[in-house]
């Protein structure tokens, strides 16, 4: 399903600090770059230190890399207190060619707030007590306490994907000609792979078969129109999936010819983890909550490596949310780019159970919808009035 989009700005013409532009002259694409790329640029290039700095693999290379940082740092130029948050980007860029994730997390999730109509900002300075990172206002003067943190894959969620590969991979190699879809709990174990393989080689149309406190094989005609890879919703769990998993998937398949009148055979597996690699990063700030009294507190949890996680985080935590009253909500996203936009995907999840509500301001139209939101600035020329802004 394609992300809803809401607030992709169409930038044309911004004011720079200085002149700039030895690196915009090195990745800049003079046909379709609207004048905010040079911005965005410019933003990582501006950075303390950096005059002398150059991307091992040159910056035509790093072109994606360098919009993104830019793109928070364009964001968030102004806000109060963000020099120290700048200083920190530059030395981890001289010292490693990129921002530690957690320190461009913090950035970022500040950036989307911006987005996202906050009017004024400011990062809280740093003390003996334990405090918020971000200090958010929205129109009538409805401030909250901004904390923001990261989510990472754990060495098992990495186990489990690897193995779900190798065995899409290996069923695959069998040319079926219907989809098999393969639901495999956190209990499967590599020892296991052999059966279900001799249970892929035989088993026919229409058939399930396996053990069902672990895995579980259906082979399903093929429904699907030949352009479509995956439509969402299309393998729903079955009724023995363990309640404290989440699930995943990976699938191999060949792409469908122009003139292609049904879709390819396709392998499917589902696989599980455990729900702590979803909930831990939450369930740390709402046990710890940094947020002051009084004030709405909510927590941003940047997803890039935790796959699945827009759908699977606000399942699992709808549960604990009775016990976080101190979490006014939870703010999920990831920064994303393509060749002609960058911004973020996101879910607002309100905590109806809070002390103290998240502002209106920032709720409506957005909070607890179903869909995955877009938010950002459009990178090539504007030419049509079609776009959502």
């Amino acid at each position: 399903m394609r992300p809803a989009r809401a607030g992709w700005l169409h930038v044309r013409r911004t004011t720079r600090l200085r002149a700039m532009g030895t690196w915009y002259d090195k990745v800049r694409r003079p046909d379709s770059d609207a004048s905010i790329v040079r911005d965005l640029v410019e933003s990582v290039e501006r950075l303390p230190g950096l005059d002398k700095w150059s991307p091992s693999h040159g910056f035509e290379i790093q072109r994606t890399e360098l919009i993104r940082w830019g793109h928070a740092l364009w964001m968030t130029r102004s806000l109060p207190g963000v020099e120290s948050l700048q200083q920190t980007i530059a030395g981890e860029i001289l010292a490693s060619g990129r921002p530690a994730p957690e320190t461009f997390a913090e950035l970022d999730g500040a950036a989307l707030c911006v987005a996202l109509g906050a009017v004024a900002a400011g990062r809280i300075p740093r003390g003996s007590d334990r405090t918020a990172d971000w200090r958010m206002v929205w129109p009538g003067d409805a401030n909250l306490d901004l904390e923001i943190t990261i989510a990472k894959r754990k060495k098992k969620h990495m186990e489990r994907a690897a193995f779900a590969t190798d065995l899409a991979n290996a069923i695959f190699a069998l040319d079926r000609d219907f989809d098999l879809v393969v639901d495999l709990a956190d209990s499967a174990l590599p020892k296991d792979r052999d059966m279900i393989l001799e249970k892929a080689e035989t088993i026919a149309s229409g058939q399930t078969q396996g053990d069902s406190s672990k895995w579980q094989m259906r082979a399903l005609q093929i429904t699907r129109a030949p352009t479509v890879l995956y439509s969402g919703g299309q393998d729903p769990q079955p009724s023995w999936w363990p309640a404290d998993q989440s699930r995943c998937f990976v699938f191999k398949s060949y792409v469908a010819g122009p003139d292609a009148h049904h879709a390819p055979p396709q392998v499917r597996i589902c696989f599980g983890v455990p729900y702590d690699s979803y909930v831990n990063p939450i369930m740390r700030k709402a046990d710890a909550p940094q947020g002051t009294e009084g004030l709405p507190f909510l927590v941003a949890v940047d997803i890039a490596d935790l796959p699945g996680a827009f759908r699977e985080i606000p399942r699992v935590v709808s549960g604990f949310l009775p016990f976080w009253r101190a979490v006014s909500g939870i703010l999920l996203f990831h920064s994303m780019m393509n060749v002609d936009r960058v911004g973020w995907l996101w879910r607002l999840l309100r905590n109806p159970h809070a002390d103290v509500a998240l502002p209106e301001e920032l709720c409506a139209g957005r909070a607890d919808l179903e869909d995955i939101m877009e938010t950002g600035v459009q990178l090539t020329e504007y030419k049509s009035n079609s776009e959502a802004v």
